[in-house]
């Protein structure tokens, strides 16, 4: 089974979006297809140009990445999602508008919202080692992968 990776993020300051990166490659290590996908802030703007590093990243990151669309979710088989632990109401506000599309399939999670995750109907693949830098990303995107090829050979 082919695996379409979509990899969806939330960072202001750019340290999610390196683990959310990571993640991706390891999905492109195991031959995925992968699209990444910020989601769009919810803070009042005023907030966001009184932290000119939040502000910074945020221009950046809106000229590198697009928000998700339903068509993505449609066509993932698995996610990849990343979100800091101190600013999950992004990642939690796509899970919850979501709605079925995602029931179903398959997730790797980078934060402190598996639980949201799982009332989305994703099968949540868990680490096995805590996901604290790039190279633990990397792993788990891969691991991720290669959970839904060897469930589906045979």
């Amino acid at each position: 089974m082919s695996a379409n990776v979509l990899v969806v993020f939330y960072s202001r300051y750019g340290v999610t979006e390196q683990l959310a990166l990571a993640g991706g490659v390891g999905a492109i290590q195991m031959r995925g297809s992968v699209r990444l996908r910020r989601l769009p802030d919810l803070a009042d703007p005023e907030v966001i140009r009184a932290d000119a590093v939040w502000s910074e990243n945020l221009e950046r990151m809106k000229k590198d990445y697009i928000s998700p669309r339903e068509v993505d979710a449609q066509w993932a088989n698995v996610l990849i999602l990343a979100a800091p632990r101190h600013a999950t109401k992004e990642m939690e506000r796509y899970l919850e508008s979501a709605g079925d599309v995602l029931r179903g399939k398959v997730a790797a999670v980078v934060g402190t919202f598996t639980d949201a995750a799982r009332r989305a109907g994703l099968t949540v693949i868990p680490p096995q080692e805590p996901v604290e830098d790039a190279s633990g990303a990397l792993a788990y995107g891969r691991r991720t992968v290669e959970s839904v090829r060897s469930t589906s050979v045979g």
